[in-house]
């Protein structure tokens, strides 16, 4: 019988067995090997030296020093006359048999049964990782993504059939380049400059909402896409909480009628009728476009929150691009009221 199987390295050493991890799509098993050490080079004055560097890369006679670089833990060894650079991790797989009658040969069949595991044993694999993040408290540990695991088909005696179509692809192609953040802004143009005083001058440069979209994107960048996509929705409700408390303010309602309002009414609720009356913008009848991208985005937090689904980078990039947006929308609003 031919089997997917999905395989993967974790960003940590766990103990090795079965594990069975919850999902949206019922309990799956990853299977998860012993932490090992795998040396990527080693230098030494004898061969019989290289030999005794130990499986776990600790160990009596030796010093180590250990950092991580997504995905991999990495570990410089150093004994007397020896020292080795590689790698500690535990390697995952998922498995799930391929339906009797399909044709190996037949990628129109086979891809969409292909991605579909993909996806059930990504989300698997991320709650591993999401699961050990929080208890273990590693805290920079970062979701792996689709192109970061290799989906093959397998015979029972474990010989591949067919190699994972997207790994032959990146393989072919560029790697992606990490994010560099720049201190350097002295080449920045002058207009990034005009609109930094602009911001500077104004009376609340940097609202909380601001604050938490960076949050958002700062979730994005370490592959945290379900995190992203909370923290945007979050910096909405702020950012238009903030927009309807000063103009209820304005026309004196109650701070209690105030509060029961904005905490009884839905985020579209307080988007459409709410600031029409009092704002007298309204986003569902001036920005039609942009209430179309939020009810896209909405849906999305609302399938990620209450149904469990595991979004993608691009999900989190569309979630981080509206409530940019959107933010600009009300700050023009709150602009327009002065």
């Amino acid at each position: 019988m031919a089997t997917f199987l999905a395989f993967a390295s974790l960003p940590f050493g766990l103990r090795g067995g079965e594990y069975q991890v919850a999902t949206a799509k019922g309990m799956v098993t990853v299977y998860i090997s012993d932490l090992s050490y795998s040396p990527f080079l080693t230098i030494s004055s004898r061969p019989e030296l290289a030999q005794a560097i130990p499986k776990s890369g600790e160990g009596d006679g030796f010093t180590s020093y250990t950092w991580y670089d997504h995905p991999f833990v990495l570990r410089v060894l150093f004994g007397r006359n020896v020292a080795s650079l590689g790698a500690i991790n535990s390697c995952a797989t998922v498995a799930q048999p391929i339906p009797e009658g399909i044709d190996l040969k037949d990628e129109r069949a086979l891809g969409p049964l292909r991605e579909a595991f993909a996806q059930v044993a990504l989300t698997a694999l991320n709650n591993v990782i999401a699961v050990v993040r929080r208890k273990a408290r590693l805290y920079h540990i970062l979701d792996l993504r689709r192109d970061e695991i290799d989906i093959s088909i397998r015979n029972e005696h474990g010989t591949i059939l067919r190699e994972d179509p997207l790994q032959v692809s990146l393989s072919e192609a560029e790697k992606e380049e990490a994010l560099v953040e720049d201190f350097d802004l002295l080449q920045q143009s002058g207009e990034w400059y005009d609109e930094l005083r602009g911001t500077l001058g104004k009376p609340d440069p940097v609202t909380l909402a601001h604050e938490l979209v960076m949050e958002a994107e700062r979730a994005l960048s370490q592959r945290l896409p379900r995190q992203a996509i909370t923290t945007c929705h979050t910096a909405l409700e702020t950012a238009t909480s903030a927009l309807l408390t000063w103009g209820m303010r304005r026309r004196d309602v109650p701070d209690r009628q105030l509060d029961n309002i904005l905490a009884t009414k839905s985020l579209t609720s307080k988007l459409d009728g709410l600031l029409r009356q009092y704002t007298g913008f309204s986003m569902k009848r001036d920005q039609r476009a942009l209430w179309k991208a939020f009810n896209q985005f909405n849906d999305l937090r609302n399938d990620v929150v209450h149904r469990g689904k595991y979004p993608s980078s691009e999900d989190a990039e569309f979630a981080v691009s509206t409530t940019r947006s959107m933010l600009d929308w009300l700050d023009m609003v709150r602009d327009r009221q002065k």
